[in-house]
């Protein structure tokens, strides 16, 4: 059987309908579950007005079905700040801006774009297509294009503006968060964890003498030695800690079971005067003696010593775990003592007595030597230290950043190959006339077709790329990152990087490649302008791509399924100890912005790339981040909690915003691309309007170079005011008195 070419165009738009109303249902579901389970599990749905400290607990929200949605609304959302850090604020801030910028884009190109489209032009495009730029064949209709360009130069001065006004809110936001209260009474805002110290500094008193000129002086100094033994036994010690508490629990669990059997059989037996004798027996006060009775010796929970518990000798375990734990602290607290003649390992904390201090001690240049202390690590706090990423030297750091991130590109030419997969499904109506064996696909009745190209290639993308930020947590430990956080930061950078390549690029070139496949085969010397003429009718993948991330995925965040299952999963399953059960019942989940604001940062991207080509994805991107704000607003108010030890106090915000940047480059490129490649047509007219492209390609740039150079230091070191005043604090093995003059001037 054969594919009618008629019917593509109108598969396209079953294809979105597709999507549209399989996603609408999924959002109505998500959004009914939500509303019929928020009331009765507040344990998911509104944790912090029962959870945290006073002081940090939310307001609960109005009962029924919809009266809560006004109050999350009118919500202020500076209150986040309060209870979650500026890293929560400055995620919804940037998904308000987003709102506001599609409003623009999309009121804009509604009015203008598709207009200049679609009025009076006679084509044989249908449905979708025509309100896109593929409905301009024609070269009569090449003027039509100076809308497009005016509209783009409005819209990029629009972005820039935007950018520009949030970055100035945003280092106004940090410097005020780091010097409040709350957070600079804080011991991380006053620590400084210095990198590659050279042993001549490797004493208190050395580091003391060195950081002098720091302002209110230094608090305290911690060097990082060799405590690998001391590791050892206490890891050993915390995994003796809990086999402790699963068998005391799976001890009380069995008396307990046995104490029910001999009261069911008890009532059996006895009168009614013995029943009551038996409940003044069950009220008596438990004993050692009491449980021996219900626990015969040879019942308790019991395992070998020998390699894991299979071979050796058999011992009780509670009495072996309790004896192993006292003979352990014995040995801890004869290495603590020796802990201070350990080998130094090249790392320092310097706590200083004022904030000020802390940040002035960062920025200091402080060696003489390349590389030498030369990575300061301000806000360190010891839950956020890897601890395991301190013992490398400057040069092995260094190495491991390389390898890192060569590894990290390889993976992004490896994860081609499923991608491209995915890409092809996307338009799957040109690929079954080139593929004859896919033709069944295309010739099933409906809706099958429709869900192959318009759910079944997005839920794809979303499944492999929801096991990508595992492997990227890996490579970025392995480049020796000294802070959780920061590797959650870097993880940020390697996950869009691979979700602008493969989930973007390599998916509009595979789309494209499809559609001009016959043409490839046909007339390969016109393969690119033939690929660049189709790649605008790739937008069709990202229309049901916007739909199925902001309607499902929206909906998702807020329903929360997973987190759901996963509780109930951990209640069930692994709560059997009291630091289990502690965990399962009273913490409270976090978001991951390293994960998730990369996802948010691409559909930006895309719907910049698109918003000229094909309008109505300005429309679902403003209705996805409407809904994306409604959802993680309440999240934030009501079930997460962010700890203060992996607070970047709002770091990921500059990195979405040059994300934006990138999705404003891309649509230029595109654009100018797109008017080149129809100088055949109308030379003159071509160039001049690929020209004007690149001229706005060229001031964007330079404007993300003057707002980057304008902000930079001034987010990164927001507490010290030196506006580029690069300190010198070198050492040069001078006398201690000329060391003290110098700080004292």
């Amino acid at each position: 059987m054969s594919i009618n070419p008629d019917t593509v165009n109108s598969n396209s738009t079953k294809t979105f309908l597709t999507a549209l109303v399989v996603n609408t249902g999924l959002l109505l579901v998500e959004v009914g579950a939500f509303l019929l389970l928020k009331e009765r599990l507040w344990r998911i749905y509104s944790p912090r007005t029962h959870l945290p400290p006073p002081q940090k607990r939310a307001q609960e929200l109005p009962g029924g079905i919809w009266r809560w949605l006004p109050a999350v609304i009118k919500m202020p959302a500076k209150e986040i700040i309060h209870k979650n850090g500026l890293d929560a604020y400055m995620f919804l801030r940037f998904i308000k801006m987003l709102i506001k910028i599609f409003m623009v884009f999309t009121v804009l190109t509604f009015a203008v774009i598709i207009p200049a489209d679609t009025i009076n032009i006679l084509s044989d495009t249908k449905e979708l297509d025509r309100i896109s730029w593929t409905n301009i064949l024609e070269p009569k209709d090449q003027g039509r294009f100076v809308a497009h360009i005016v509209v783009a130069y409005v819209l990029t001065f629009f972005v820039i503006y935007m950018i520009r006004q949030e970055m100035q809110h945003f280092t106004e936001m940090r410097h005020e968060f780091l010097t409040s209260k709350h957070h600079s009474r804080l011991a991380q805002a006053r620590t400084v964890l210095i990198t590659s110290v050279p042993d001549e500094l490797a004493s208190e008193r050395e580091l003391r003498t060195w950081a002098s000129f720091v302002p209110g002086g230094v608090d305290r100094v911690w060097l990082f030695r060799e405590t690998r033994e001391l590791n050892k036994i206490f890891e050993k010690r915390q995994e003796i800690c809990q086999t402790l508490e699963t068998a005391e629990s799976e001890l009380l669990k069995m008396a307990v079971k046995s104490w029910r059997k001999k009261q069911k059989a008890s009532r059996r037996r006895v009168k009614d005067a013995e029943k009551h004798e038996g409940v003044a027996e069950r009220t008596n006060a438990p004993s050692k003696a009491l449980l021996e009775e219900l626990v015969p010796a040879k019942s308790r929970p019991r395992h070998r010593t020998g390699f894991l518990g299979l071979i050796g000798r058999k011992v009780d375990t509670i009495d072996w775990c309790k004896g192993e734990i006292n003979r352990l602290n014995v040995e801890l607290q004869k290495l603590r003592e020796q802990q201070t003649k350990g080998k130094f390992l090249g790392s320092a904390f310097i706590r200083c007595n004022i904030q000020l201090g802390a940040h002035v001690l960062a920025q200091c240049v402080s060696y003489h030597k390349p590389l030498m202390m030369y990575d300061k690590w301000m806000e360190a706090n010891p839950k956020d230290i890897v601890w395991r990423n301190l013992d490398d030297g400057a040069l092995e750091m260094r190495s491991r950043f390389v390898v890192s991130w060569v590894a990290t590109l390889g993976l992004i030419f490896a994860w081609v190959f499923p991608v491209a997969f995915i890409g092809t499904l996307s338009n799957l109506d040109d690929l079954c006339k080139n593929v004859h064996w896919l033709q069944w696909v295309c010739t099933a009745p409906e809706p099958i077709p429709g869900l192959v190209q318009g759910v079944l290639p997005p839920a794809l993308l979303a499944i492999i790329f929801a096991l990508l930020p595992l492997i990227l947590r890996a490579l970025a430990w392995y480049q020796c990152i000294p802070r959780y956080s920061l590797i959650s930061v870097s993880v940020y950078r390697r996950f869009f990087l691979f979700l602008l390549l493969h989930g973007f690029l390599i998916v509009t070139l595979t789309s494209g490649i499809t559609r001009a496949l016959q043409g490839i085969i046909e007339r390969p010397t016109e393969t690119v302008q033939q690929l660049a003429s189709e790649l605008p009718g790739a937008s069709i993948f990202f229309l049901t791509y916007m739909i199925t991330q902001g309607l499902a995925g929206a909906g998702n965040a807020l329903a929360q399924f997973v987190p759901l299952l996963i509780h109930f999963i951990r209640k069930w399953f692994l709560g059997r100890t009291p630091r289990q059960a502690y965990e399962v019942t009273f913490l409270m989940p976090a978001a991951d912005f390293g994960v998730i604001l990369p996802r948010l940062s691409l559909l930006a991207a895309i719907t910049f790339a698109y918003s000229l080509l094909s309008p109505l994805i300005n429309l679902l991107a403003l209705i996805s981040f409407a809904m994306f704000y409604l959802a993680w607003k309440f999240l934030f108010t009501q079930v997460f909690d962010q700890p203060d030890e992996m607070e970047t106090g709002g770091l990921y915000f500059p990195m979405a915003i040059s994300n934006l940047f990138v999705g404003l480059y891309i649509e230029h490129l595109t654009l100018a691309c797109l008017f080149f490649l129809k100088s055949k047509d109308s030379p003159v007219i071509a160039a001049a309007q690929g020209g004007l492209m690149l001229a706005l390609l060229c001031i964007t740039a330079i404007m993300q170079i003057l707002i980057g150079h304008s902000y930079h230091r001034a987010f990164v070191f927001s507490v010290w005011e030196g506006d580029g005043v690069n300190l010198s604090c070198s050492y040069h093995k001078v006398p201690t008195h000329v060391i003290g003059h110098q700080a004292d001037d």
